[in-house]
């Protein structure tokens, strides 16, 4: 299901034939460095991914992460949407994109569409969360609107990451 589109891109919810571009994105050094090391070393654990996380959050609370394609192509170059984490009293918006895609504006282009999408959903306030030192991606939070809250300790490792804050209304 297409959830949004921009000028160069679609947001649709993943399926589970998205497996293999989960599989290749969820391996790349830049997630495992900045988001973390999921774990999914072939496809069926990356099935088990979607199905636990992405899918299961649009049934449990009406959104969540959404596989980015380019329009022209149809192309998955990425995924981008809203998390509902246990940590955080409100959702946080996440992305993630191939290295390839890097630097061609497409974070900042599929993350302001979840930004208007969040008004639709009645969210006041969105969480944005990254760690220290990922400057492209604080820099996207900014542009945003984001603004710096607070350093946070998280998961078991007692790892630190910077939470951002966006008061949509």
């Amino acid at each position: 299901m297409i959830v949004l589109e921009t000028t160069r891109l679609r947001l649709r919810h993943v399926r589970l034939t998205d497996a293999e571009f989960i599989l290749e994105l969820l391996n790349t050094p830049g997630f495992i460095d900045n988001i973390g090391d999921r774990g999914v070393r072939d496809l069926l654990q990356a099935e088990t991914y979607l199905i636990d996380g992405p899918i299961s959050s649009y049934q449990q609370n009406g959104f969540g992460l959404y596989l980015v394609e380019r329009k022209e192509s149809g192309e998955a170059i990425g995924l981008c949407g809203l998390v509902k984490r246990p940590q955080l009293d409100e959702p946080d918006l996440g992305y993630a994109f191939l290295p390839a895609f890097w630097g061609k504006g497409y974070a900042i282009e599929s993350s302001l569409a979840v930004v208007e999408y969040s008004k639709r959903l009645a969210i006041s306030q969105l969480l944005g969360i990254v760690s220290p030192g990922n400057d492209p991606s604080i820099a996207v939070l900014e542009k945003l609107g984001m603004v710096f809250d607070s350093v946070l300790h998280w998961d078991e490792d007692d790892s630190e990451v910077l939470l951002y804050r966006l008061n949509i209304y």
